[in-house]
């Protein structure tokens, strides 16, 4: 009695099916991966634009940028108090553009631990994610917490309506206050006073204004 022998033809391994379509393959992941790379950069280069910051008043090539900032429960030595007072809403004009609109704020601190603190001074600046459009006030020294006088208020140009789209999905309803706070701290062991200089960042969506207009 014969023995008959039925060769079965083994199934394809995953190796040699990626080596028989290999151009294949790779052509669908490029046409697949690159728009969704280019998509990305879109997103987050304007993002990480948006996330730095110049106090400089007049913008130059020489002016520093800063991308690491504080909240204001990261203070130390001294405790801000940020009160948003108003918040003026721009108008439009018959040309699109947008005029008049302003946030208003009064910064205020208490000292901590003691410590022997003078001339403490912050410098304000507004701008949204999403968008290098900055508004800022000139530095000024401030007053302690309960003193309520025209020397600790700040108002601000901003002429930006909310929300604010900016690009496809993208919706900000509020911008970031940034402040630059300096104060010379008097040490005991030493002639003149340490300047200390710090930067903090406050989501104005944690914040209501005081009065809109």
């Amino acid at each position: 009695m014969s023995n008959s022998h039925t060769n079965n033809p083994s199934k394809p391994n995953l190796l040699s099916l990626f080596h028989k379509y290999r151009t294949k393959i790779a052509l669908s992941l490029f046409l697949v991966l690159t728009p969704l790379l280019l998509i990305v950069i879109a997103y987050v280069s304007p993002y990480l634009q948006s996330t730095r910051v110049t106090f400089d008043f007049e913008v130059t090539e020489d002016s520093v940028y800063v991308r690491n900032f504080k909240s204001l429960d990261d203070l130390e030595d001294i405790t801000l108090y940020v009160d948003w007072l108003k918040l003026t809403k721009p108008i439009e004009n018959e040309d699109g553009s947008l005029s008049n609109g302003s946030m208003e704020f009064r910064i205020t601190y208490e000292i901590e631990n003691n410590k022997d603190i003078n001339d403490i001074k912050v410098t304000p600046v507004i701008q949204p994610l999403f968008s290098i459009n900055r508004d800022i006030a000139q530095p000024r020294v401030i007053l302690p917490f309960g003193l309520t006088t025209s020397n600790t208020i700040f108002t601000l140009t901003h002429n930006v309506l909310y929300p604010y789209r900016p690009m496809f999905l993208v919706s900000i309803t509020d911008p970031i206050l940034y402040l630059k706070v300096t104060y010379n701290e008097v040490l005991s062991d030493r002639v003149d006073p340490l300047v200390v200089t710090e930067y903090i960042s406050i989501p104005l969506n944690d914040l209501n204004p005081d009065r809109v207009n």
